[in-house]
Order: structure tokens, then C-alpha cells, then sequence
């Protein structure tokens, strides 16, 4: 189908607007304690729920802005749950206290968007990794597939609602492995013809030709969290003995120039020297050319976790990290789960400067477009000697 095609309900658009008025006219030129997330609107979509986010900093859990009867989106439900949530923010135990993000905020007179900015799908569960650092028991699961619903229909309802805009509404895919939902490849296809750009974080084990056709159009930001440079350490941090089928996996997405990121979330199991080392070593021969350095949420910011608290060591894994990416041309950037002392003690240890990264939009920026031409050049060079 080609983008643009979708019928706008004009009737859902009106009453949208009128819930968001509303909202406008309760909260609007006030000072309030507020997450900037909640009104920009970028609802995790669960089981039976849509929650607020899906950001780890919650000591609570993440707050429920309404239930949700697959595929429609009620505007009244929506809107009426994030003003609950609003509300409660302004007591001394709201639903988003002690998160980070809830702070002093003078609103606008007018702050509620016409759609959502994102949607993070978490209505799916299993997965064929059983990384050390995702805790969860639902993720733990055998390769088989639970889902909710098939997601091509919740988007079709979206486009019509208004509330998912091409070119301005990303999905983001969650977890478990989103590679393993059946409808998957139909889904992503669907969004990318409809010009609705995706983030899609994948264990790399399943080689996606969905992935591999929105990279080539550059539709997708595609992030494979790999945590290892060497196969020894892949099988002690994600349990399974898949490394190798990965690094393939990320040769091929790489080759088609789109937006992949190659991730490692740090912890006590991989922080040695020569291991991050040997991690960036092989992103050079894949043809990487950005890198997300991360670490362990639950070392940071969750509340009451038995996790190992960061050391020295991990920070300068982490400085490691960047040093060796940057003097091979490519672009690493730190994920904003780091806390600001965390960033300023690895610049320390680095002998560096760095601010926090934003998140790259669709497409590679003109730096990892040259980084590509030089791994490529490399390559084209290591082959010809051999």
C-alpha cells in the first residue's frame, strides 16, 4: 500500500481533540511536577494495557494510563488516564515519583500533540536468548511465541485514529525477540511501505529479511545488543551459543548502509580490556559503524536489586569503549540510562569530554555514512591482500 493511502476518521480526530483541550485547559500555563514523556505522548503498549513509557527509572513500576481492548485506542480513556496520572504527579507519592524524569515544568498553554510521538510494543514475550541482565521470568522462556494480538491490524486502526502520522510517529519494538512473532516481517513491511519508521532491538540470532529490506530503505534504526567480543564471553553473558550467527547476522544489516547500532550493555562478566577491545575489533570487520555503549539498568537505577553497584573497572570498559570506536571511525554514543556522574566519571578515566547523545533519528548521519566507506575500503583492502 503506498504512503499516504490511509482515510483519516475524521470523527476520532474531533474527539481527540476534544479530550486534549481539556487536559490543555486543566494543566496549561501551570507549573507542575511533570515527565516531559507523558506529553509527548509515547505509550508502551502491554497486554490488556497502554502504560505511560517504558522507562527503567520507575521504583514503582511504570505507571497504566488506561486498559486497552485490542485494536482501538479510546481518545476518552487515553487522555482521562494520563490526566489521572498528571494529577497524582503533584502529591507526595504519585505514580511517577522518584523517577528522574519528574521534574518542575512550566507548561505550555497548549501541550497536547494531535499524535503520538512513539510507540513501544511489549505485548510479546519470549525470546531465544537468556541474557544475565534481563530478569524478567516472562522473557525467560522457551523459543516459542506469546502474543496479544497481530500488530499490522493495531496499526491500521492507528493510521485511521490520526494518533500514528507518517513521518512522525515511530514504533518502537520491544521485548522479548520481536524477530520470533509470527506476523513480524508482515508487520514491519507494512510500516516501512507506510512510511512509519521503526526502532527494532533484536537479539541478531534470526537474520531478518524484514530488517534487512527496512535498513536498505531507510526506514528502521535497527539495535543488536551484543555485551561481548569474544565467544566465550557471548555465551557467559547471553546463554546461548549463538555468537557467530549474530556477527553474521550484523555483517549483512550493515552492508545495506542503514541505521545499525551494535550495542554493549557493560557489567562485572564483560568489562575486561581486551574484551571490549576485541568487541569494537569485530564491529570494524562487520562494517559497524555506530556503537551504543550502555550498561546494566539494574546496576543504576532500579531500587532494591541484588545487581553488582558500577566500579572503576566497568567505567573504563566503558572509556575503552569509546576511545578504540572513535580511532577507528566509528560513531559510539552512551545510552541515556547512564546517570551525568556516571558520563563524567568515564570522561575522566578516558581522558575525554562527552555529553550525553541523543538517539539517532531514521537514517545514518553523514559520519557513519563515511565510516561505512572506510570499513568498506578496509575490507575491499584485506581481501585483496589475502
Amino acid at each position: 500500500m503506498a504512503v499516504g493511502s490511509f482515510g483519516v476518521n475524521e470523527t476520532a480526530v474531533r474527539e481527540w481533540r476534544h479530550h486534549a483541550d481539556r487536559l490543555d485547559e486543566e494543566f496549561g500555563g501551570r507549573e507542575i511536577l511533570h515527565c516531559h514523556l507523558l506529553t509527548i505522548l509515547t505509550p508502551a503498549v502491554t497486554p490488556g494495557k497502554l502504560k505511560a513509557c517504558c522507562s527503567a527509572t520507575h521504583s514503582k513500576g511504570t505507571p497504566m494510563i488506561c486498559r486497552y481492548e485490542q485494536p482501538c485506542v479510546s481518545p476518552e480513556e487515553f487522555l482521562t488516564g494520563l490526566a489521572d496520572i498528571m494529577r497524582g504527579n503533584q502529591t507526595d507519592d504519585g505514580p511517577c515519583t522518584a523517577c528522574r524524569y519528574l521534574v518542575p515544568t512550566q507548561m505550555p498553554e497548549k501541550f497536547v500533540p494531535d499524535s503520538f510521538s512513539s510507540v513501544s510494543l511489549h505485548d510479546f514475550c519470549g525470546c531465544n536468548s537468556k541474557c544475565v541482565y534481563c530478569h524478567g521470568s516472562e522473557y525467560r522462556l522457551p523459543v516459542e511465541y506469546v502474543a496479544s494480538q497481530d500488530h499490522e491490524i493495531l496499526f491500521r486502526s492507528l493510521l485511521a485514529s490520526g494518533l500514528l502520522k507518517p513521518g512522525a510517529t515511530t514504533v518502537a519494538w520491544g521485548g522479548g525477540e520481536p524477530s520470533l512473532v509470527t506476523t513480524f516481517d508482515n508487520t514491519v513491511d507494512f510500516l516501512s511501505s507506510s512510511g512509519v519508521s521503526e526502532t527494532i532491538n533484536t537479539s541478531g540470532i534470526r537474520f531478518s529479511p524484514a530488517i534487512e529490506r527496512a535498513l536498505e530503505a531507510r526506514m528502521a534504526t535497527v539495535r543488536v545488543s551484543v555485551d561481548s567480543g569474544t565467544n566465550e564471553i557471548y555465551e557467559k553473558v547471553k546463554r546461548n551459543p549463538n555468537c557467530d550467527a549474530v556477527w553474521s547476522a550484523i555483517e549483512r544489516y550493515a552492508a545495506t548502509g542503514g541505521d545499525l547500532v551494535v550495542k554493549y550493555i557493560i557489567l562485572s562478566l564483560n568489562s575486561d580490556t581486551a574484551e571490549v577491545e576485541a568487541f569494537v575489533d569485530r564491529c570494524v570487520m562487520a562494517g559497524v559503524t555506530r556503537i551504543c555503549i550502555s550498561v546494566d539498568v539494574r546496576s543504576v537505577w532500579e531500587h532494591h536489586s541484588n545487581a553488582p553497584k558500577l566500579t572503576d573497572k566497568e567505567l573504563a570498559a566503558a572509556a575503552a569503549i569509546y576511545n578504540r570506536a572513535k580511532a577507528n571511525g566509528i560513531e559510539p554514543y552512551f545510552e541515556e540510562i547512564w546517570s551525568p556522574e556516571h558520563i563524567e566519571s568515564i570522561g575522566r578515566l578516558g581522558g575525554f569530554g562527552v555529553g550525553m547523545v541523543p538517539e539517532s533519528t531514521v537514517g545514518p548521519t553523514a559520519e557513519s555514512r563515511s565510516g561505512l566507506l572506510v570499513r568498506v575500503l578496509r575490507r575491499i583492502k584485506r581481501a585483496v591482500s589475502n
